[in-house]
């Protein structure tokens, strides 16, 4: 959940982001390829709960339940935006 820095150990600093069970989120790979290769971002806010950022700056809750819109945007009809489709990395 927090990052690991390659550099903090050469630059004399505590590594934020040690492997660590409670630093660890259940992601599948195309989700973990999203958050590191791209400009989406996820915070845990409760145990199993994530609220993904979207380089639009969109806000989504993942949870058991599944995902569901956390912005108060209404489309043009008046209903709340559907949820992201996340794109899926493309094999190379």
């Amino acid at each position: 959940v927090i990052p690991h820095d390659p550099d903090a150990e050469a630059e004399g600093r505590p590594q934020p982001g040690p492997t660590a069970t409670w630093n660890l989120a259940c992601l599948c790979r195309s989700h973990h390829r999203l958050k590191t290769h791209s400009a989406w971002r996820y915070e845990m806010v409760a145990p199993g709960v994530f609220e993904w950022t979207s380089p639009h700056g969109h806000g989504y809750r993942r949870d058991h339940t599944g995902t569901s819109s956390i912005d108060p945007t209404i489309t043009k009809s008046g209903a709340p935006p559907d949820p992201p489709v996340i794109p899926r990395p493309r094999r190379r």
